[in-house]
């Protein structure tokens, strides 16, 4: 399984949480990360802020 479907995968779950829009992104790479057996701690990132 690819990464991008692994991403698609993490999107659907996090979709049904209950949590605020501004998390949803962090949720959602940490989440494919952790469906990859990625350490999300690990994962690198850019930092746009």
């Amino acid at each position: 399984m690819s990464f991008q479907q692994i991403l698609l995968d993490a999107t659907d779950c996090v979709l049904a949480w209950e949590i605020p829009e501004e998390d949803y992104a962090d949720a959602i790479k940490n989440q494919a990360c952790l469906m990859a057996g990625i350490n999300p701690e690990e994962f690198y990132s850019f930092d746009l802020d």
